[in-house]
C-alpha cells in the first residue's frame, strides 16, 4: 500500500507492555487516512524525562539520541503516541543542537557502538499528526455521530505544552480538544484541565500522588459529569486508571464504578466507527463498558 506519508513510530515502554489498544487504534485510525507506520527495530526506552533525565543526564541524551539515530537511518519522521517521549526527544533535540560540550560526549558515546549522532530528525506528537498531516476537518467529516451522547474530560498532560516559544505553548493543548470537538463527543469544561495528574510524583511520594493530586482531578471530573477522561500520553493513563484502582484499596476513595481513561487515538477509533473489540478497547483496567453505553 502507497502512503502519502509515513512515519517511524516510537511506541515507548508502556503501550506494548501494558495498553495495546492504543497501539491497535493508532495502526487503524492512521491506515484509514493513508498515513504508514514503520516500526522502530532495536530501540531503548525513550529514557523517561522526569527521574532519568535527572539521575544521570549523560546518559539519558546518549539513550535519547541513539533512538533518534535508528529513526533517521530509516529516513521517515519519529513520530511518537506519549507525552513523556515527545518531551525526551524534543529536548533531545534542541540540547544537540545548542550544547557543544554535551554533544561531544554523546557523540563520543555513540561513535563505541558505531552509531552517527542525528543531525536532522523530525519528531511529531500524534496529536500533530491528527490535527495536522489528517486535519480536524477531515477527521469531522468521516466521524459519525456515534459520540453525540458522550460527555469527555481532556487532560492533555504536562509534557504537551512542550514548545519552541511561549507563544506555542498552547498549540498542542488547543489542536487536543479541536480534535476530540471533532470525533462528536462533548467537550466538559472541569476547571482544572492544566493541573498535573500527579503521575512524575509516585516515585517521590505515592500517597501524595494519589490523594492531592488525581483524586483533586477525579473530583472535579466527576462533579462536571464527565463519562471518561481521554489522554494523550500512556503515563497519564496509568495514573488515572490503576491510580483509581489504587485510591479505592488503599485510601477508600472511589468515583461510583470508576471513571474509564482512553487515549486520544481510541476516542477518534470509536468516533470514525471502529467498533470497540477491533482494537480490544476492553483490555483496559476501567470500566469503558460505560462508553460503549453512550454510543449511538
Amino acid at each position: 500500500m502507497e502512503f502519502k506519508k509515513e512515519y517511524s513510530m516510537f511506541w515507548g515502554c508502556w503501550v506494548p507492555s501494558r495498553q495495546p489498544s492504543v497501539e491497535a487504534a493508532c495502526r487503524s485510525v492512521l491506515s484509514r487516512f493513508g498515513i504508514g507506520i514503520k516500526d522502530m527495530e532495536g530501540v531503548s526506552c525513550c529514557p523517561d524525562p522526569v527521574v532519568t533525565e535527572r539521575l544521570q543526564r549523560d546518559m539519558w541524551l546518549a539513550l535519547a539520541a541513539r533512538n533518534l539515530s535508528i529513526a533517521e537511518k530509516a529516513g521517515t519522521p519519529m513520530a511518537t503516541i506519549c507525552n513523556g517521549c515527545y518531551e525526551t526527544f524534543f529536548e533531545a533535540i534542541e540540547t544537540i543542537k545548542t550544547n557543544e560540550d554535551l554533544r561531544r560526549k554523546v557523540e563520543t558515546a555513540l561513535d563505541r557502538i558505531a552509531t552517527t549522532l542525528p543531525k536532522k530528525t523530525e519528531l511529531r506528537h500524534i496529536i500533530e499528526i491528527l490535527g495536522k498531516d489528517v486535519g480536524v476537518e477531515e477527521i469531522a467529516k468521516l466521524s459519525s455521530k456515534r459520540l453525540s451522547k458522550l460527555n469527555v474530560a481532556v487532560h492533555p498532560g504536562c509534557h504537551l505544552y512542550r514548545s519552541h516559544s511561549r507563544e506555542e505553548v498552547q498549540d498542542k493543548p488547543k489542536m487536543f480538544e479541536q480534535i476530540v470537538a471533532a470525533t462528536g463527543a462533548n467537550l466538559v469544561d472541569y476547571g482544572i484541565t492544566r493541573f498535573c495528574c500527579g503521575y512524575p510524583h509516585r516515585v517521590v511520594e505515592e500517597e501524595f500522588s494519589l490523594r492531592m493530586m488525581l483524586a483533586r482531578k477525579l473530583q472535579r471530573i466527576w462533579d462536571a459529569d464527565a463519562d471518561c477522561v481521554v489522554v494523550s500520553c500512556p503515563a497519564c493513563n496509568i495514573q488515572f486508571e490503576f491510580g483509581q484502582l489504587e485510591l479505592k484499596r488503599k485510601y477508600d476513595i472511589a468515583f461510583g464504578s470508576g471513571i474509564p481513561v482512553i487515549h486520544i487515538v481510541e476516542l477518534v477509533a470509536l468516533g470514525l466507527g471502529i467498533k470497540p473489540e477491533e482494537f480490544g478497547l476492553s483490555t483496559h483496567r476501567g470500566p469503558t463498558q460505560n462508553i460503549i453505553s453512550k454510543l449511538e
